[in-house]
């Protein structure tokens, strides 16, 4: 009988990817190391879960196409992405809020009697949906990163980002005007690979779950990658 191939995880690459592993280590998974290798996939020692490192904003496509039956990512990139998965729970990392911000002087000013009102953002999904939601006529600037510079520059008047501590907003003398959603990592599975893998998903969903009471042996789930062995030492 073939082996059934081990479970794929899509991880974000960048600011979460060493927190996330720690996470899954404490909740008794095998984890691997990506550290100083060019490599973008790794498979566990056990052989139970091969890991893919994949941008952030490219791992709900990577779930909803199939490419990773499971997969973290932040809500609001879920959000802004907008791919059909099954979203289960969050997990205590990768907390932030998006907001609009822009320079001091739109401080209480009413976005709805702004002439021309540009927006600089990579959250263009969102961002549409929110002042089409509002009734405010907006232009919407796709920006995929220092997206502070576009009112410091005059290309937009304000901005609509990801704010986790404000420095960043700060430093460039930049405040807050509207929260417009909270995020944090949630997981994320595959319908189909849901459907045909449950006995391999669940047991890992089940480590994961912040109610879900884990266990304290390492996880076997059956039917993926490797057999598990009939008993430990």
């Amino acid at each position: 009988m073939a082996e059934l191939r081990p479970l794929r995880v899509a991880i974000p690459k960048g600011r979460l990817e060493s927190a996330l592993f720690l996470y899954l280590r404490d909740a008794g998974l095998p984890v691997v190391e990506f550290d100083d290798t060019r490599e973008l996939t790794q498979t566990t020692a056990n052989g139970q879960i091969e890991y893919i490192l994949a941008k952030p904003s490219d791992v709900p496509t990577f779930v909803g196409y199939g490419g990773a039956d499971v997969g973290f990512t932040g809500l609001d990139t879920l959000r802004e992405e907008g791919v059909d998965v099954i979203e289960t729970f969050m997990l205590p990392l990768g907390h932030c809020h998006l907001s609009l911000a822009g320079p001091p002087a739109w401080q209480g000013r009413s976005l709805h009697l702004a002439d021309n009102l540009r927006v600089a953002t990579k959250f263009t999904r969102l961002a549409s949906a929110f002042f089409m939601a509002h009734g405010i006529n907006a232009e919407i600037i796709k920006l995929n990163g220092s997206v502070e510079l576009a009112p410091l520059t005059g290309m937009a008047d304000i901005i609509l980002d990801l704010v986790e501590t404000g420095n960043t907003l700060r430093a460039n003398g930049l405040v807050e005007l509207h929260h417009i959603m909270d995020s944090q990592l949630v997981l994320i599975v595959n319908r189909s690979a849901y459907r045909l893998r449950v006995d391999c998903i669940d047991p890992f969903l089940h480590r994961l779950r912040p109610a879900g009471g884990r266990q304290r042996d390492r996880i076997q789930p059956s039917g993926c990658g490797a057999a598990a062995p009939d008993h430990q030492g």
